[in-house]
This record gives C-alpha cells, structure tokens and sequence, in this order.
C-alpha cells in the first residue's frame, strides 16, 4: 500500500510546479487540502484544454488509484474528482477513462439524484 507521503512525492515529480503548495506547512497533513491544490491545477489545465498535462493526470491516478490506501482513495474521489468541472471543455471528460470516468459519472449522479 503507497502511503500519502510517497503518493504527494511522486505527484511532485510529475507537477513540479506544485511542490511549495503540496509541501507548504499549512497543507502538508492534509490529504483533502493536498487534493485541494491539485483539483485547482487540474482545472486550470481543463480551463486552458490542457491534453498534456490532464493526460498526465489521469496516467498518474488510474495508475496510483489501487495502490493507495482508503483515505487517499477517498480525497482522491470527494475532494479532486467530484469537484471537477468540465463545462468549458466537455471533451475532456471522455479522456477520463474506465475507472476514473465511472468514479466521476457516480459522483454526478449522487450530486444530482432528486429522490422525488
């Protein structure tokens, strides 16, 4: 099982511009804020139709996806995916793939389930 430590680490590696804000003392214990700083970086890479860089991205977390624990699993899910907005560029949503695209149509249909 990849710890937080090591996931943050590696997604360093892949985002460097995002290392001061990932490792910043206010956010560095928290996976949701960590998650936080990556979903702004990715949506301003959805914004630009950035295809490099959101490729990277989905590379990156259908590839480390299984192989983090829940709590990753969850911050992954609820504070980056599920917040997510793809108005500006549609076409990007498809690129999500298997895992990642279902994970984030299940979380659209939660948000927007009307029981009556």
């Amino acid at each position: 099982m990849k710890g937080k430590n090591l996931f943050i680490n590696e997604l360093v590696e892949l985002f460097p511009s995002l290392e001061e804000e990932l490792l910043d003392e206010d956010n560095s214990d928290s996976i949701t804020f960590q998650m936080g700083t990556f979903r702004r970086f990715m949506q301003a890479a959805i914004d630009e139709n950035d295809r490099s860089k959101f490729n990277s991205m989905v590379y990156f977390l259908t590839k480390n996806l299984p192989l983090v624990d829940k709590r990753i699993q969850n911050a992954i899910y609820i504070s980056f995916l599920g917040k997510l907005d793809f108005s500006k560029n549609p076409s990007l949503r498809k690129l999500l793939g298997g895992s990642l695209g279902k994970a984030y149509s299940d979380i659209e249909n939660y948000h927007n389930y009307r029981p009556y």
